[in-house]
């Protein structure tokens, strides 16, 4: 694993990802793409299964988002996921506290953890241990 960690942050929420990407720089980690919505993620991910330097260490991804949401986007993924080279963390995060959500998202075992936003310093710290580890 690099030191410096690709982490993609899909969220269409601004305030979020300024958050997290203020956060992600306090433990040094600047290699972080936002999206605004899941589309282009997905588009990147099935042009590239091959490109591991292209595709991203880790995924912070927002249930509720405009076009796909979180779990649309799961269901993309894990069709995709079978042809990608690369092992991809994807931590799932919502403002919701719907107990719904967080038993459908346990139906993915590709989502790694999930998170009630917003997500603590201390959470991506831990995440970016776990990239860094592996």
């Amino acid at each position: 694993m690099s030191e410096t960690p690709l982490i993609w942050i899909i969220d269409d929420d601004d305030i979020s990802k300024y958050v997290m990407k203020r956060n992600l720089r306090q433990l040094s980690v600047t290699n972080v793409i936002e999206f605004p919505d899941s589309t282009q993620p997905l588009k990147i991910l099935s042009d590239n299964f091959d490109s591991t330097d292209k595709l991203p260490d880790v995924i912070l991804l927002d249930l509720n988002m405009p076009i796909l949401n979180g779990f649309q986007f799961m269901e993309e993924f894990k069709v995709a996921n079978e042809k990608i080279k690369k092992d991809i963390q994807i931590y799932m995060l919502t403002s919701s506290l719907s107990s719904e959500d967080l038993d459908r998202a346990k139906l993915f075992p590709e989502i790694s953890e999930y998170f009630v936003k917003p997500i603590t310093l201390r959470n991506l710290a831990r995440i970016v241990d776990n990239v860094l580890q592996e």
